[in-house]
């Protein structure tokens, strides 16, 4: 175990966002450096201004439902001549908040290393409970496939990676190829060539996970929201959401990346085995004195940075 220490908006684009469902807002950059500072003083807000070698693609539409256009945000070097591999970040917010701008300085700093970052939007629990945000990203991975050319995407090295709810929906891609219970994804299996679950939940029917996910003192949890009730009372849907029970041979090389808050890493150890009795790649690197959310600040965002590119350039080195 590694150890560290240490925007012009058209009118089309406007009214694109208006059609989009009232949804919570209080997971976002600034909110949650206002948490985090006092404990954190030496953090700082990276910036997020595209640098002139970036371009970004803004809000793409993947996906019209009945209620939202779901779209993605395509980053990547703007003199992008030869093809690249590609990662599909999940921004995270609890299943019921954030957007794909959460993800912006990271798929900045990516791009710098020389792959592709899409950023997609799917729909929150308050719009459609789960499965909706796992059908809906399996057919951002699908968009993403289908116009891999227009963006210079090499199709055969693609990763996918979230941040807390989006590493937990990251592994669950990754590990069932998209294919669980209750979605409409049967004939839409994904394979992806590796995953990094950055502080994502793995098994949510835990020990380490349910005081918190399940928590008795609260009418209503974050993921009970999102799985339409109590684990007592629909076992097997918190079962069928946890990353954890779709690892097999198909499982592709796993890099975790944690905070140094137990909660958010529920069911890793026991992935991690799974995985090595498997004989597939597992890595983890946790910072000692990080919180939740850390990806999204410096002085973790460089080195988060840096061991997926290590991680990345070895695995997709293996996939040639």
């Amino acid at each position: 175990m590694n150890m560290f220490k240490y925007q012009k908006l058209n009118f089309f684009a406007v009214l694109l966002l208006c059609v989009q469902p009232c949804i919570a807002a209080d997971y976002t950059v600034e909110n949650t450096y206002k948490k985090l500072i006092k404990h954190y003083p030496h953090m700082q807000v990276p910036a997020t201004t595209l640098p002139d070698s970036v371009i970004a693609h803004k809000a793409l539409v993947y996906k019209q439902t009945k209620t939202s256009a779901q779209t993605l945000d395509i980053y990547q070097q703007k003199q992008q001549t030869q093809t690249a591999p590609l990662i599909i970040l999940i921004h995270g917010g609890g299943w019921q908040s954030g957007t794909p701008a959460l993800m912006t300085a990271l798929a900045i700093a990516l791009v710098d290393r020389g792959y592709i970052v899409a950023a997609p939007s799917y729909r929150l629990s308050e719009e459609a409970p789960y499965p909706a945000a796992v059908e809906d990203l399996v057919d951002a991975f699908y968009w993403l496939k289908n116009n891999a050319d227009q963006y210079n995407i090499d199709s055969t090295k693609i990763a996918l990676s979230g941040g807390s709810a989006g590493g937990q929906l990251a592994a669950l891609l990754a590990y069932s190829g998209g294919v669980i219970d209750n979605a409409d994804t049967a004939s839409k299996r994904i394979n992806v060539q590796a995953l990094i679950n950055i502080d994502g939940l793995s098994d949510f029917t835990s020990a380490e996970a349910l005081p918190f996910e399940n928590n008795p003192a609260k009418a209503v949890t974050s993921a009970s929201k999102w799985l339409g009730g109590r684990y007592e009372s629909i076992p097997q849907r918190w079962r069928g959401a946890s990353p954890i029970f779709y690892i097999d041979k198909n499982a592709p090389a796993t890099l975790f990346i944690n905070s140094s808050v137990p909660r958010f890493r529920a069911g890793r150890d026991s992935a991690i085995l799974k995985l090595k009795e498997l004989h597939i790649t597992s890595q983890v690197y946790q910072f000692e004195d990080a919180p939740h959310s850390f990806w999204l600040f410096q002085p973790w965002l460089t080195p988060t940075t840096g061991v997926i590119d290590d991680f990345l350039t070895a695995q997709f080195a293996n996939n040639r």
